[in-house]
């Protein structure tokens, strides 16, 4: 019985060293359009996104397109660890940083972990 106590009390030291390591929040999965200049170079834009203040990962979803009217579209995801607040401030957030960089003209965010976003029944465009 003793050695059932000591055992209990090791685990729970363990449990709650693991619990103040962990992340307080978890990584948010966003996927974006980004509509850019037709000289966009997409390769240095996804570097400067994966080195934006939050961002963890960035990848391309799909195969870039190029369109007759000189725009480059580019759809992204983008994992990122949000700050405090409500989704929509912080993916108001995200999508404004992405917006500064060189060469993009607007981002429409599409899915917040896998389901489509809208606020107020408009998609959130910047």
């Amino acid at each position: 019985m003793l050695e059932e106590s000591k055992l209990r009390l090791v685990v729970g030291h363990i449990l709650k060293e693991q619990e103040e390591l962990r992340l307080k929040r978890d990584l948010v999965n966003v996927t974006c359009l980004l509509t850019m200049t037709t000289n966009a170079h997409v390769p240095d834009t996804l570097t400067r996104v994966r080195v934006l203040p939050t961002v963890s990962v960035v990848g391309q979803k799909e195969p870039v397109q190029r369109t007759p009217k000189g725009k480059t579209m580019l759809e992204i995801y983008v994992k990122y660890l949000p700050r405090s607040g409500s989704d929509y401030k912080n993916l108001l957030s995200l999508s404004k940083l992405i917006k500064r960089l060189p060469g993009v003209k607007m981002v429409r965010v599409l899915t917040m972990d896998g389901r489509r976003v809208t606020f107020k029944g408009k998609p959130i465009v910047v």
